[in-house]
């Protein structure tokens, strides 16, 4: 029986018909084993649980020349530029967007009492585990209970999560819970702009809208040429493998399964140009000439 006919006698057998939604149906009942192997592929990928762009110390090494070590040790160094930061090792730490809480390890070492902030499940499940004596505050920014936190932290840390954040929400946030005196620090990427694709705060307006809520900006530092190693890396292996690849598991299927490759044709060229614009997301020079990765330390006016 060929690949195709399998395919479709899934979906007209009565027998078979009902498989599927069942399958469908009960997914959610298998979502926590999905959930753990998702965990335990982050554990594994990402030993140091990190999950950013990295930081190299020599901005201007080759994409053909970073080995899986060079990463591993550009994520680390990016924590450490934000870690040594943190001038206030007497108050907690609120880590927002904690991710896999590379952060907390490092702020471990300096014995900072640190509490994490993460809406995704999978996250807080890894943390309590892995850190277990960590808080997590398991919800978004905008909806963390304030009134708990009142003037409580030392510090803030957006890493990579800022870009998420809903500004006119959460800036007044960072105000209440901030002790006076205290640090915010981020570092994130920002458009130029409004080209490009929509992830990313307007620079311009993050400042206007950075002081209307009383905040400045006291240290600045653009760290862009230290994050598009990371990039380029990933934009080589976007063309130079997976685009080969792809064009591979196209042409065998042609002629393995020419049914099957003449449903999907008319739909290749938008598939194509759907793929185009994601490896244009990770294009380093559009990368470059569109946003800007910023270290800064924010503070009250």
């Amino acid at each position: 029986m060929s690949i195709f006919s399998k395919i479709i006698k899934r979906f007209i057998y009565p027998q078979h018909l009902y498989r599927v939604i069942q399958l469908q149906r009960n997914r959610k009942k298998v979502q926590r084993v999905y959930d753990d192997a998702q965990l335990k592929l982050y554990s594994q990928l990402l030993p140091k649980d990190f999950l950013h762009y990295g930081y190299f110390q020599n901005p201007d090494i080759h994409p053909h020349d970073i080995s899986i070590n060079h990463l591993y040790q550009a994520q680390e160094d990016y924590g450490w530029q934000i870690v040594n930061l943190v001038t206030d090792v007497e108050n907690p730490v609120l880590d927002i967007g904690c991710g896999m809480g590379g952060l907390i390890a490092l702020l471990e070492t300096k014995n900072i009492k640190t509490i994490a902030l993460t809406p995704d499940k999978n996250q807080v499940k890894h943390i309590a585990q892995k850190y277990k004596g960590t808080p997590v505050l398991d919800c978004r920014f905008e909806d963390m209970p304030t009134a708990n936190y009142q003037n409580y932290f030392g510090t803030v840390i957006t890493s990579e999560s800022l870009q998420y954040l809903q500004l006119d929400k959460a800036l007044p946030i960072v105000q209440q819970i901030l002790k006076p005196g205290g640090k915010w620090v981020a570092c994130d990427y920002f458009k130029k702009g409004e080209v490009g694709e929509k992830s990313g705060h307007n620079w311009e307006l993050f400042n206007q809208k950075l002081k209307a809520n009383g905040f400045k900006i006291t240290y600045h530092r653009d760290i862009t040429a230290n994050v598009l190693p990371t990039i380029a890396y990933v934009y080589m292996w976007a063309n130079q493998i997976g685009m080969p690849v792809k064009d591979f598991i196209l042409g065998k299927l042609e002629v393995k399964a020419p049914g099957i490759h003449y449903a999907l044709e008319e739909a290749l060229p938008e598939i194509q140009q759907k793929i185009d614009k994601n490896i244009d997301t990770i294009n380093p020079e559009i990368f470059a000439a569109n946003k800007q990765y910023v270290l800064m330390v924010i503070e009250r006016e």
